[in-house]
Protein backbone atom coordinates (compact mmCIF):
# COMPACT_ATOMS: atom_id res chain seq x y z
CA UNK A 1 0.00 0.00 0.00
CA UNK A 2 1.90 3.28 -1.07
CA UNK A 3 1.69 5.85 1.43
CA UNK A 4 0.36 9.32 0.12
CA UNK A 5 2.62 12.51 -0.47
CA UNK A 6 0.66 14.31 2.38
CA UNK A 7 0.87 11.76 5.33
CA UNK A 8 5.11 11.54 4.13
CA UNK A 9 5.24 14.96 4.75
CA UNK A 10 3.95 15.09 7.73
CA UNK A 11 6.35 12.13 9.02
CA UNK A 12 8.81 14.52 7.53
CA UNK A 13 8.02 17.23 9.39
CA UNK A 14 6.77 15.75 12.96
CA UNK A 15 10.94 15.25 14.16
CA UNK A 16 11.42 18.88 13.24
CA UNK A 17 8.34 20.31 15.37
CA UNK A 18 9.19 18.09 18.31
CA UNK A 19 12.46 19.23 18.08
CA UNK A 20 11.68 23.09 17.71
CA UNK A 21 12.93 25.84 20.15
CA UNK A 22 10.13 27.85 21.49
CA UNK A 23 11.25 31.68 22.37
CA UNK A 24 11.58 30.58 26.23
CA UNK A 25 14.19 27.73 25.59
CA UNK A 26 15.51 30.82 23.65
CA UNK A 27 15.93 33.26 26.63
CA UNK A 28 16.93 30.82 28.65
CA UNK A 29 19.64 29.25 26.52
CA UNK A 30 20.86 32.72 26.25
CA UNK A 31 21.03 33.49 29.77
CA UNK A 32 23.04 30.26 30.57
CA UNK A 33 25.53 30.52 27.59
CA UNK A 34 25.77 33.99 26.41
CA UNK A 35 29.65 34.87 26.19
CA UNK A 36 28.76 38.59 27.02
CA UNK A 37 27.10 37.65 30.41
CA UNK A 38 29.50 35.43 30.81
CA UNK A 39 31.99 37.65 30.89
CA UNK A 40 30.17 39.94 32.78
CA UNK A 41 30.04 37.35 35.35
CA UNK A 42 33.58 36.88 35.85
CA UNK A 43 34.09 40.87 35.71
CA UNK A 44 31.79 41.20 38.74
CA UNK A 45 34.15 37.89 40.35
CA UNK A 46 37.12 40.22 39.66
CA UNK A 47 35.67 43.52 41.36
CA UNK A 48 34.38 41.45 44.43
CA UNK A 49 37.72 40.27 45.15
CA UNK A 50 39.57 43.97 44.38
CA UNK A 51 37.19 44.93 47.55
CA UNK A 52 38.19 42.16 49.72
CA UNK A 53 41.43 43.61 49.27
CA UNK A 54 40.98 46.87 50.15
CA UNK A 55 38.30 46.17 52.67
CA UNK A 56 40.68 46.28 56.00
CA UNK A 57 41.06 50.08 56.09
CA UNK A 58 43.99 49.87 58.66
CA UNK A 59 45.88 48.00 56.28
CA UNK A 60 47.75 45.83 58.53
CA UNK A 61 51.10 44.91 57.50
CA UNK A 62 53.38 41.42 59.21
CA UNK A 63 56.99 41.21 57.77
CA UNK A 64 60.11 39.32 58.30
CA UNK A 65 63.60 39.56 57.38
CA UNK A 66 66.83 39.05 57.98
CA UNK A 67 69.83 40.97 58.27
CA UNK A 68 73.73 40.06 57.58
CA UNK A 69 76.48 42.97 58.55
CA UNK A 70 80.60 41.91 57.95
CA UNK A 71 83.50 44.34 58.47
CA UNK A 72 86.40 43.25 58.27
CA UNK A 73 90.37 45.14 58.81
CA UNK A 74 90.58 47.68 61.65
CA UNK A 75 88.16 47.30 63.71
CA UNK A 76 88.06 48.69 67.11
CA UNK A 77 88.07 47.09 70.36
CA UNK A 78 84.57 48.37 71.34
CA UNK A 79 83.30 46.88 67.88
CA UNK A 80 81.35 43.75 66.58
CA UNK A 81 83.01 41.87 63.39
CA UNK A 82 80.11 40.14 62.49
CA UNK A 83 76.03 40.86 62.99
CA UNK A 84 72.91 38.74 62.04
CA UNK A 85 69.75 40.06 62.90
CA UNK A 86 66.23 38.45 62.27
CA UNK A 87 63.53 40.73 62.82
CA UNK A 88 59.45 40.90 62.65
CA UNK A 89 57.56 44.11 61.88
CA UNK A 90 54.01 44.72 62.58
CA UNK A 91 52.36 47.99 60.67
CA UNK A 92 49.11 49.10 61.18
CA UNK A 93 47.83 52.88 59.57
CA UNK A 94 46.11 54.35 62.38
CA UNK A 95 44.89 56.97 60.23
CA UNK A 96 45.69 58.27 56.51
CA UNK A 97 43.50 61.24 55.96
CA UNK A 98 40.35 58.85 55.06
CA UNK A 99 42.03 57.64 52.33
CA UNK A 100 41.70 53.47 52.96
CA UNK A 101 37.97 54.06 53.91
CA UNK A 102 37.46 56.00 50.95
CA UNK A 103 39.18 53.58 48.25
CA UNK A 104 36.99 50.87 50.30
CA UNK A 105 34.00 52.84 49.64
CA UNK A 106 35.00 53.35 45.88
CA UNK A 107 35.74 49.73 45.17
CA UNK A 108 32.33 48.90 46.62
CA UNK A 109 30.33 51.34 44.13
CA UNK A 110 32.80 49.82 41.66
CA UNK A 111 31.10 46.24 42.41
CA UNK A 112 27.52 47.58 42.75
CA UNK A 113 27.70 49.31 39.75
CA UNK A 114 29.27 46.22 37.95
CA UNK A 115 26.16 44.30 39.08
CA UNK A 116 23.86 46.61 37.60
CA UNK A 117 25.52 46.90 34.34
CA UNK A 118 25.42 43.20 34.04
CA UNK A 119 21.46 43.58 34.43
CA UNK A 120 21.06 46.17 31.61
CA UNK A 121 23.37 44.35 29.22
CA UNK A 122 21.34 41.24 29.99
CA UNK A 123 18.22 43.01 29.21
CA UNK A 124 19.66 44.36 26.11
CA UNK A 125 20.97 40.63 24.81
CA UNK A 126 17.53 39.25 25.59
CA UNK A 127 16.08 41.79 23.50
CA UNK A 128 18.20 41.30 20.94
CA UNK A 129 17.15 37.56 20.82
CA UNK A 130 13.48 38.69 21.09
CA UNK A 131 14.31 40.43 17.55
CA UNK A 132 16.12 37.86 15.97
CA UNK A 133 13.41 35.30 17.37
CA UNK A 134 10.78 37.22 15.29
CA UNK A 135 12.53 38.08 12.42
CA UNK A 136 13.32 34.76 11.56
CA UNK A 137 9.22 33.84 12.24
CA UNK A 138 8.54 36.92 9.86
CA UNK A 139 11.30 35.30 7.33
CA UNK A 140 9.53 31.62 7.47
CA UNK A 141 6.20 33.19 7.29
CA UNK A 142 6.85 34.83 4.04
CA UNK A 143 8.76 31.81 2.86
CA UNK A 144 5.83 29.92 3.00
CA UNK A 145 3.54 32.61 1.45
CA UNK A 146 5.99 32.62 -1.80
CA UNK A 147 5.74 28.79 -1.91
CA UNK A 148 2.25 28.91 -1.95
CA UNK A 149 2.24 31.40 -5.11
CA UNK A 150 4.93 29.13 -6.67
CA UNK A 151 2.67 26.59 -7.10
CA UNK A 152 0.03 28.57 -7.81
CA UNK A 153 1.66 29.77 -10.61
CA UNK A 154 3.23 26.58 -11.62
CA UNK A 155 -0.37 25.48 -11.79
CA UNK A 156 -1.36 28.13 -14.48
CA UNK A 157 1.69 28.08 -16.06
CA UNK A 158 1.19 24.07 -17.13
CA UNK A 159 -2.32 24.77 -17.75
CA UNK A 160 -0.97 27.76 -20.06
CA UNK A 161 1.75 25.45 -21.39
CA UNK A 162 -1.16 23.07 -22.13
CA UNK A 163 -3.27 25.59 -24.46
CA UNK A 164 -0.01 26.83 -26.32
CA UNK A 165 0.28 23.23 -27.24
CA UNK A 166 -3.02 22.73 -29.01
CA UNK A 167 -2.00 26.49 -30.09
CA UNK A 168 -5.05 28.28 -28.32
CA UNK A 169 -3.16 30.89 -27.28
CA UNK A 170 -0.07 32.39 -27.76
CA UNK A 171 3.79 32.05 -26.60
CA UNK A 172 3.96 35.06 -24.77
CA UNK A 173 1.18 34.17 -22.62
CA UNK A 174 3.24 31.35 -21.24
CA UNK A 175 6.19 33.52 -21.01
CA UNK A 176 4.63 35.64 -18.79
CA UNK A 177 3.80 33.15 -16.00
CA UNK A 178 7.26 31.20 -16.38
CA UNK A 179 9.12 34.80 -16.46
CA UNK A 180 6.56 35.44 -12.96
CA UNK A 181 7.82 32.01 -11.37
CA UNK A 182 10.89 32.59 -12.00
CA UNK A 183 10.84 35.67 -10.29
CA UNK A 184 9.34 34.37 -7.18
CA UNK A 185 11.63 31.41 -6.80
CA UNK A 186 14.42 34.62 -6.84
CA UNK A 187 12.64 35.88 -4.03
CA UNK A 188 12.41 32.52 -2.34
CA UNK A 189 16.00 32.13 -2.40
CA UNK A 190 16.94 35.31 -0.79
CA UNK A 191 14.68 34.72 2.19
CA UNK A 192 16.15 31.37 2.74
CA UNK A 193 20.09 32.94 2.99
CA UNK A 194 18.26 35.69 5.44
CA UNK A 195 16.54 32.97 7.24
CA UNK A 196 19.83 31.14 7.36
CA UNK A 197 21.60 34.09 8.21
CA UNK A 198 19.47 35.18 11.21
CA UNK A 199 19.05 31.60 12.44
CA UNK A 200 23.32 32.09 12.72
CA UNK A 201 23.19 34.99 14.95
CA UNK A 202 20.08 34.02 16.86
CA UNK A 203 22.53 30.55 17.54
CA UNK A 204 25.66 32.71 18.28
CA UNK A 205 23.73 34.92 20.65
CA UNK A 206 22.38 31.79 22.60
CA UNK A 207 25.22 29.57 22.63
CA UNK A 208 24.12 26.57 21.03
CA UNK A 209 22.98 25.89 17.86
CA UNK A 210 19.25 26.72 16.86
CA UNK A 211 17.70 24.80 13.60
CA UNK A 212 14.12 25.06 14.25
CA UNK A 213 11.91 27.25 16.50
CA UNK A 214 8.25 26.78 17.57
CA UNK A 215 5.79 29.76 17.21
CA UNK A 216 5.17 31.93 20.72
CA UNK A 217 3.91 34.89 21.97
CA UNK A 218 5.27 37.10 24.78
CA UNK A 219 2.66 37.36 27.28
CA UNK A 220 0.27 40.45 27.44
CA UNK A 221 1.87 43.42 29.83
CA UNK A 222 -0.29 46.36 29.57
CA UNK A 223 -0.27 50.15 31.29
CA UNK A 224 3.13 49.42 32.56
CA UNK A 225 4.32 52.98 34.60
CA UNK A 226 7.97 53.65 33.41
CA UNK A 227 10.76 53.58 35.87
CA UNK A 228 14.27 53.98 36.00
CA UNK A 229 16.22 50.78 34.20
CA UNK A 230 19.36 49.34 36.30
CA UNK A 231 21.44 51.03 33.70
CA UNK A 232 20.65 54.58 35.53
CA UNK A 233 21.34 53.01 38.54
CA UNK A 234 24.62 52.13 37.48
CA UNK A 235 25.29 55.55 36.61
CA UNK A 236 24.26 56.71 40.21
CA UNK A 237 26.79 54.22 41.49
CA UNK A 238 29.78 55.60 39.26
CA UNK A 239 28.65 58.99 40.16
CA UNK A 240 29.00 57.93 43.60
CA UNK A 241 32.76 56.19 42.81
CA UNK A 242 33.85 59.37 41.29
CA UNK A 243 32.96 61.47 44.34
CA UNK A 244 35.52 59.15 46.07
CA UNK A 245 38.47 60.82 44.10
CA UNK A 246 37.92 64.21 45.37
CA UNK A 247 37.69 62.63 49.06
CA UNK A 248 41.61 60.63 47.84
CA UNK A 249 42.81 64.38 46.59
CA UNK A 250 41.64 65.54 50.19
CA UNK A 251 43.10 62.99 52.01
CA UNK A 252 46.71 64.26 50.52
CA UNK A 253 47.01 66.95 53.10
CA UNK A 254 45.14 65.59 56.00
CA UNK A 255 47.73 64.23 58.70
CA UNK A 256 48.69 60.70 58.94
CA UNK A 257 49.35 58.36 61.82
CA UNK A 258 50.74 55.49 62.09
CA UNK A 259 52.04 52.17 64.36
CA UNK A 260 54.77 49.73 64.04
CA UNK A 261 56.51 47.38 66.51
CA UNK A 262 59.19 45.41 65.36
CA UNK A 263 60.88 42.68 67.15
CA UNK A 264 64.62 41.56 66.43
CA UNK A 265 66.86 39.10 67.37
CA UNK A 266 70.84 39.60 67.09
CA UNK A 267 73.53 37.23 66.67
CA UNK A 268 77.46 38.13 66.83
CA UNK A 269 80.70 37.13 65.91
CA UNK A 270 84.22 38.44 65.88
CA UNK A 271 84.45 40.93 68.93
CA UNK A 272 85.61 40.96 72.10
CA UNK A 273 83.77 38.85 74.69
CA UNK A 274 85.53 40.91 77.47
CA UNK A 275 85.03 44.43 76.53
CA UNK A 276 81.61 43.57 75.29
CA UNK A 277 79.52 41.93 77.52
CA UNK A 278 76.33 43.69 77.51
CA UNK A 279 75.13 43.41 73.93
CA UNK A 280 71.60 43.01 72.96
CA UNK A 281 70.50 39.00 71.97
CA UNK A 282 66.72 40.60 71.84
CA UNK A 283 64.94 43.94 71.21
CA UNK A 284 61.32 45.07 70.68
CA UNK A 285 60.81 48.03 68.89
CA UNK A 286 57.18 50.21 69.14
CA UNK A 287 57.16 53.82 66.80
CA UNK A 288 54.05 56.24 66.54
CA UNK A 289 54.50 58.43 63.74
CA UNK A 290 52.91 61.40 62.72
CA UNK A 291 52.76 63.08 59.52
CA UNK A 292 51.32 66.38 57.76
CA UNK A 293 51.51 67.06 54.08
CA UNK A 294 51.68 70.82 54.56
CA UNK A 295 52.39 71.57 51.00
CA UNK A 296 52.44 69.81 47.42
CA UNK A 297 51.73 70.72 43.46
CA UNK A 298 49.70 67.77 42.98
CA UNK A 299 46.66 67.69 45.29
CA UNK A 300 44.90 70.70 44.23
CA UNK A 301 45.01 69.62 40.40
CA UNK A 302 43.71 65.69 41.25
CA UNK A 303 41.08 67.32 43.11
CA UNK A 304 40.17 70.08 40.65
CA UNK A 305 40.11 67.06 38.23
CA UNK A 306 37.46 64.78 39.78
CA UNK A 307 35.36 67.70 40.19
CA UNK A 308 35.61 68.25 36.55
CA UNK A 309 35.42 64.25 35.92
CA UNK A 310 31.87 64.53 38.51
CA UNK A 311 30.22 67.19 36.72
CA UNK A 312 30.92 64.69 32.99
CA UNK A 313 29.16 61.56 34.96
CA UNK A 314 26.21 63.84 36.12
CA UNK A 315 25.37 65.43 32.42
CA UNK A 316 25.71 61.96 31.64
CA UNK A 317 23.29 60.75 34.12
CA UNK A 318 20.80 63.26 33.52
CA UNK A 319 21.07 62.85 29.51
CA UNK A 320 20.33 59.37 30.29
CA UNK A 321 17.57 59.16 32.47
CA UNK A 322 15.80 62.01 29.43
CA UNK A 323 17.10 58.99 27.07
CA UNK A 324 15.37 55.99 29.34
CA UNK A 325 11.92 58.32 29.41
CA UNK A 326 11.97 58.78 25.56
CA UNK A 327 12.51 55.51 24.35
CA UNK A 328 9.38 54.17 27.01
CA UNK A 329 7.49 56.76 25.26
CA UNK A 330 8.34 55.55 22.08
CA UNK A 331 8.08 51.77 22.79
CA UNK A 332 4.40 52.49 24.11
CA UNK A 333 3.27 54.50 20.84
CA UNK A 334 5.54 51.93 18.88
CA UNK A 335 2.82 49.18 20.69
CA UNK A 336 -0.42 50.99 20.05
CA UNK A 337 0.98 51.54 15.96
CA UNK A 338 1.71 47.80 16.03
CA UNK A 339 -1.65 47.03 16.95
CA UNK A 340 -3.44 49.14 14.31
CA UNK A 341 -0.88 48.12 11.59
CA UNK A 342 -2.29 44.40 12.24
CA UNK A 343 -5.38 45.87 11.79
CA UNK A 344 -4.68 47.45 8.31
CA UNK A 345 -2.60 44.40 6.88
CA UNK A 346 -5.63 42.01 7.61
CA UNK A 347 -8.45 44.12 6.54
CA UNK A 348 -5.66 44.16 3.21
CA UNK A 349 -5.17 41.10 3.34
CA UNK A 350 -8.78 40.02 3.63
CA UNK A 351 -9.77 42.38 0.71
CA UNK A 352 -6.69 40.97 -1.49
CA UNK A 353 -7.93 37.42 -0.97
CA UNK A 354 -11.68 38.35 -1.89
CA UNK A 355 -9.82 40.29 -5.18
CA UNK A 356 -7.89 37.56 -6.41
CA UNK A 357 -10.70 34.90 -5.78
CA UNK A 358 -12.97 36.98 -8.26
CA UNK A 359 -10.02 37.87 -10.83
CA UNK A 360 -9.36 34.49 -10.72
CA UNK A 361 -12.42 33.02 -11.91
CA UNK A 362 -12.46 36.35 -14.32
CA UNK A 363 -9.16 34.89 -16.27
CA UNK A 364 -9.68 31.27 -15.83
CA UNK A 365 -13.28 32.17 -17.99
CA UNK A 366 -11.21 34.23 -20.36
CA UNK A 367 -12.42 37.33 -18.87
CA UNK A 368 -9.63 39.29 -18.16
CA UNK A 369 -5.73 38.39 -19.43
CA UNK A 370 -2.80 37.15 -17.11
CA UNK A 371 -1.42 40.56 -16.25
CA UNK A 372 -4.33 41.38 -14.16
CA UNK A 373 -4.45 37.90 -13.32
CA UNK A 374 -0.59 38.27 -11.88
CA UNK A 375 -0.99 41.64 -10.23
CA UNK A 376 -4.16 40.19 -8.05
CA UNK A 377 -2.13 37.47 -7.05
CA UNK A 378 0.99 39.26 -5.98
CA UNK A 379 -0.89 41.89 -4.21
CA UNK A 380 -2.39 38.87 -2.57
CA UNK A 381 0.89 37.42 -1.51
CA UNK A 382 3.02 40.79 -0.57
CA UNK A 383 -0.36 41.44 1.80
CA UNK A 384 0.09 38.11 3.38
CA UNK A 385 3.48 39.01 3.71
CA UNK A 386 2.74 42.55 5.44
CA UNK A 387 0.55 40.68 8.04
CA UNK A 388 2.71 38.41 8.76
CA UNK A 389 5.39 40.47 9.28
CA UNK A 390 2.89 42.99 11.21
CA UNK A 391 2.09 40.05 14.00
CA UNK A 392 5.86 39.35 14.66
CA UNK A 393 6.45 43.26 14.94
CA UNK A 394 3.92 43.46 17.56
CA UNK A 395 5.89 40.56 19.56
CA UNK A 396 9.29 42.93 18.70
CA UNK A 397 7.17 46.09 19.85
CA UNK A 398 5.92 44.10 23.41
CA UNK A 399 9.52 43.26 24.37
CA UNK A 400 11.17 46.80 23.85
CA UNK A 401 7.95 48.13 25.61
CA UNK A 402 8.87 45.97 28.74
CA UNK A 403 12.37 46.56 28.74
CA UNK A 404 11.83 49.69 28.42
CA UNK A 405 9.28 50.39 31.12
CA UNK A 406 12.49 48.94 33.63
CA UNK A 407 10.04 45.84 33.88
CA UNK A 408 12.62 42.92 35.72
CA UNK A 409 13.30 40.74 32.60
CA UNK A 410 13.00 37.66 35.33
CA UNK A 411 9.35 38.85 35.75
CA UNK A 412 8.90 38.77 32.26
CA UNK A 413 10.66 34.82 32.04
CA UNK A 414 8.40 33.53 34.98
CA UNK A 415 4.98 34.17 33.27
CA UNK A 416 3.94 31.36 30.72
CA UNK A 417 4.39 32.14 27.01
Amino acid sequence: MKMSSKKLIILVLLPLALNATTLKDVLQMTLKNNANIKAMDYEIKSKNQTLKSVSNIYNPTVNIGANYNKTDLDIRSTGVGTTSTGYAKFGIELYNGGKNSSIKRQKSFELKSTKLENDATTKEILLQAVTLFYQIKTAEDNIKAYKEKSKTLYAQYKREKEKYDIQMITIDEVLKLQSEYESNKYIIEDLKYQKENLYENLSLLAGQKINNIKSSKLPELMNLNYKPSTNIEALKMNLKAINENIVLADAIKRPKIKLEDTLSVYHYANYNETLLKDLPENQNQLMLSFSLNLYDTSSSNKRQSAMLAKLVQKEQLNYAKSKEKMLFRLATKKLLTQKEKIKSAKSALNMANSVYDIIKTKYQNGVVDNITYLDALSKKTINKALYNQALNNYEIAKANYYFSSGVDYKKVLKMKF
